[in-house]
Order: structure tokens, then C-alpha cells, then sequence
């Protein structure tokens, strides 16, 4: 970004500013204490649009409530990694959790079945119901790197999860890029 005396050097394509709606950096939060959010936010804030809190972290962390408002302080929305969605589908507690997101003021969710298989057309249901109250992000793909998705099917579970009420819809590529959209290779 800038050299030692402050000078640009690079041509780098100049950004909207926050709240952006194209170019979105999403970044995960695997359990960061609130020391290590305000050192993100002050190395990386500009850049950062949305946090997730991962897989099931919002769950058993102990102070959420600050969490969230730190996040808040930021002017970054928060959601909860879609594991946790499906942990409560596996356990059938959608409405507990509805009324826990609510609890905890949560304006996003993310609505997967990386893990679970959930019939389509539940999981179609499951976004314009919550997109009622929720901003709700949506995940493509399968986090079993066995799995393999032909190209068209993506491009239309996509397009159908937008049409159901979804804001963003993500592509499933785990986080070591291994499974998803990814082959085990990486490639």
C-alpha cells in the first residue's frame, strides 16, 4: 500500500466504501477474543464487511453479547456459520434458534447443508423463511471432498437460493480449499 516515506507504488483499483454490496471481504472468526478483534479492526478494518463466527463458536462462547457489540462497534454485521444451522435442523430446533438469533439481535444468518443433507426444497423453505427476518446468506456444496457437484447444478442451486429470499450466496470450498468447489487437490 504505502512504502516507508507513505508513497503509493502500486496501481490498485480504488474500492467503494463501507457498507459495500460487491467486493464483500468475509472474514472468519474462529473463537478471536475481543483483544484480537480490536487488533483486526485496527490492522484490516476498512476491508472487513461481515464476520462469521465459525462452525459453532457462537454457541459455547462465554461473552458473546460483547463480542457482537465490539462487532457492532465496527460497523460489521455478524453471523453465525452455517454448522450451527444444521446442527439445529439435525435436532430440529429452528424455532429455538430463530428466538436465540433474535435473543442476541443477530441480523444475519447463514442458512448450509455442508454437512447435512437437507432436501432441497426444505433447504429453499428454510431461506424465505428466515430472509423474513434475517439477512440470510446461503451455502452451495458439500464439505466432503468426495462429493463432487457438476458445474450447471451449482450455477442453478445458486440461482434458486437468490430467488428464495438469499442476500449472498457462498460456494463451499472448506477452509483448506480441499472439498466444495475445490478437488482434494486443491485445484
Amino acid at each position: 500500500m504505502h512504502d516507508s516515506d507513505g508513497h503509493s507504488f502500486l496501481d490498485i483499483p480504488s474500492r467503494e466504501g463501507k457498507p459495500r454490496s460487491r467486493g464483500l471481504t468475509h472474514v472468519m472468526d474462529k473463537g478471536l477474543n475481543l483483544r484480537e478483534i480490536e487488533g483486526l479492526f485496527d490492522t484490516a478494518g476498512e476491508y472487513v464487511d461481515i464476520v462469521k463466527l465459525g462452525w459453532g463458536t457462537s454457541y459455547v462462547t462465554n461473552n458473546l453479547e460483547k463480542k457482537i457489540a465490539l462487532y457492532r462497534s465496527f460497523s460489521t454485521p455478524v453471523v453465525c456459520g452455517g454448522t450451527l444451522f444444521e446442527a439445529v435442523y439435525g435436532q430440529d430446533k429452528i424455532d429455538d434458534f430463530k428466538r436465540w438469533l433474535e435473543h442476541y439481535r443477530f441480523s444475519h444468518v447463514e442458512i448450509s447443508d455442508g454437512t447435512l443433507d437437507i432436501p432441497r426444497e426444505q433447504k429453499l423453505e428454510f431461506i424465505a423463511n428466515f430472509a423474513r427476518d434475517f439477512v440470510v446468506l446461503s451455502e452451495v456444496g458439500s464439505k466432503d471432498s468426495e462429493v463432487n457437484i457438476a458445474p450447471y447444478l451449482w450455477v442453478q442451486w445458486m440461482r434458486e437460493e437468490l430467488e428464495a429470499g438469499a442476500w449472498k450466496v457462498i460456494a463451499e470450498g472448506r477452509e483448506a480449499g480441499t472439498a466444495g468447489i475445490y478437488r482434494p487437490t486443491g485445484e
